[in-house]
């Protein structure tokens, strides 16, 4: 798996420098960039340099930031995306393959923390091609998330909203995290997220099993 990723296991800044030359190289350093400088504090100077190429080749192959930031964010957020939904497919049942794959996740935010700032928190500011791609992760985890309504046991009070709101909870956490320089520890954050969503699916007695269960750890990459 590990071969299939967009972006190397990068903790800090000085540590990022991307394959050179290439497309893929070029939005890695797109994505490093505004993961350690901020969206509207990241240049093209800056991506160029990183990535090993002058502003103009920059310019004749993107055309914009905004761009190639946009297809970087496209690439990164559907690859994650996928994996996720890999790792929840593998397990047993809803519960197993939910917990499964917010632990990678948690993994992967921890373990890439510029990564998880482009794509959680400066897509916001970006907006254009990077948040519609943002969008359309959000429509492929929700209906998944939502298939805990097929259990037997599933509160009959919930709906396709609550999948959506559960999403929502999870990345605004993840967000507030990274956002105060705390995304090393995110792993600590999976007893109480998957607390939170079993509650709203499957009542309180299940959510705390779910909360005294131990961590499930995701599939060897």
């Amino acid at each position: 798996m590990e071969g299939t990723r967009t972006l190397r296991a990068v903790r800090s800044w000085q540590e990022a420098v991307p394959d050179r030359g290439s497309d893929s190289g070029v939005h890695e350093a797109m994505l490093l960039t505004v993961g350690a400088l901020g969206y509207e504090r990241a240049t093209v100077q800056e991506v160029a340099d990183r990535a090993g190429i002058s502003r103009d080749q920059f310019q004749r192959r993107f055309g914009s930031k905004e761009e190639c930031f946009g297809q970087a964010y496209e690439e990164a957020a559907d690859r994650l995306c996928e994996e996720l939904l890999q790792v929840g497919r593998r397990a047993r049942n809803w519960r197993l393959g939910f917990r499964a794959a917010l632990a990678e996740l948690l993994r992967t935010v921890a373990e890439q923390p510029l990564l998880a700032k482009a794509l959680l928190i400066e897509v916001r500011a970006a907006r254009g091609r990077a948040w519609q791609a943002h969008q359309r992760v959000v429509e492929r985890l929700v209906p998944a998330l939502d298939t805990a309504r097929e259990d037997p046991d599933a509160l009959p009070s919930t709906s396709q909203m609550t999948a959506g709101f559960m999403v929502g909870a999870i990345e605004e956490s993840l967000s507030l995290e990274i956002g105060a320089g705390r995304a090393a520890e995110v792993e600590r954050l999976l007893p109480d997220l998957a607390h939170l969503v079993v509650l709203n699916y499957f009542g309180e007695d299940e959510a705390w099993l779910e909360l005294r269960s131990g961590d499930t750890a995701a599939p060897a990459r």
